[in-house]
């Protein structure tokens, strides 16, 4: 898909996120990295954005190579900082980026903030040889809200966000767009108000790791999720069956390799299977499904979600150590792409 104007870009950035950001934010959309893949799209909190009240100066810093040509500003230079790290390293040469202040249209302190913001990270991307190519500011992100460049004297107004060709895109994979990036921490805590939080029936899962048959196990799996996909459903017994047999890594690690050789797709059986042991089993059957939700997630580049997901797995059960293995790369930059492909050939 090509964007091809200040309209479509920022109409697009609630899809690609998966949520509309709110203000204090600066969303960055990468360009294409190095090896030709394309960059994500970063959404980071800005200290001071809002109320001005984090100081940063470009003398605060102390390379003392680097010329101190970025003016006072009110802005904290930690986000930009770090994501010029990971275009240096990503070699991502050029950026688009979008500050979100509810005034910085029409509000002239509002809007030297968003500037202070748009200019701290062109600087640093600039020390990192990222090239940042626009910057706008908006209020919100809807239809009819007005849009200003931040680096120019154009202005204009948003296109509806659900019309974009993203958006339809992300609608046919099955990808969830939240009202807020609070709204999707929840869904991935909710529980059923009958759900099992102990399994007599379980007994010690740790001695009996490696004792299933992994064939016998992931066959289950795939049943349960094939009478969902199909419209029927499964009892709590059946749903135990499926969750006692994730608790194997053998079997987990075996439906975590097809998960990455075949991506989820809508409606799909394994999401549906995984929700419903998610809300309904106890934590450490919770922690491994919600961790395939999050695997999921980043497979395909959600990366709201994966975190979102992921970190209620954790929650869920601490020694889930594959949970806090792909949050580690998810933190980290690890490409969707390295992680399928090296998760696949496991």
């Amino acid at each position: 898909m090509v964007i091809s104007s200040p309209e479509e870009l920022i109409a697009s950035i609630p899809a690609m996120l998966g949520f509309p950001p709110g203000a204090g934010s600066v969303v960055v959309v990468c360009g294409r990295t190095s090896d030709g893949r394309q960059g994500p799209v970063v959404r980071m909190d800005v200290d001071g954005l809002l109320d001005g009240s984090a100081a940063y100066s470009a003398g605060d810093h102390d390379d003392p190579d680097v010329e101190h040509d970025l003016p006072a500003a009110t802005i904290g230079e930690g986000p930009a900082r770090g994501l010029a790290q990971f275009c240096s390293r990503e070699g991502v040469t050029a950026v688009h980026l979008v500050v979100v202040h509810e005034d910085c249209v029409d509000g002239y302190s509002a809007g030297l903030r968003a500037e202070d913001a748009a200019a701290a990270f062109e600087y640093w991307l600039g020390l990192a040889g990222t090239r940042v190519v626009t910057a706008y500011g908006v209020p919100e992100f809807a239809a009819g809200a007005p849009w200003v460049d931040l680096f120019g004297m154009v202005r204009g107004v948003q296109l509806d966000p659900g019309t974009t060709e993203i958006a339809a895109v992300h609608a046919f994979d099955g990808r969830v767009q939240a009202g807020s990036r609070e709204e999707i921490e929840r869904l991935y805590l909710a529980r059923d108000a009958d759900a099992c939080d102990r399994d007599p029936g379980a007994g010690d899962a740790d001695s009996q790791a490696g004792s299933l048959p992994v064939e016998s196990g992931v066959d289950a799996h795939d049943r349960a999720a094939e009478r969902l996909e199909a419209g029927e459903e499964l009892d709590d017994d059946e749903l135990a069956e499926v969750g006692r047999a994730l608790l194997d890594i053998g079997v987990r690690d075996e439906i975590y390799r097809r998960l990455a050789q075949r991506g989820l797709v809508d409606d799909d059986g394994r999401r549906l299977l995984w929700w419903a042991l998610a809300r309904r089993r106890p934590g450490r059957e919770r922690s491994v499904s919600l961790m395939m939700l999050g695997a999921a997630a980043y497979f395909s580049g959600s990366g709201v979600h994966a975190r979102s997901a992921l970190e209620a797995a954790v929650g869920a059960d601490e020694r889930n150590s594959l949970a806090r293995l792909l949050l580690h790369g998810l933190e980290n930059g690890l490409a969707p792409e390295r992680l399928r492909r090296v998760a696949a050939a496991a």
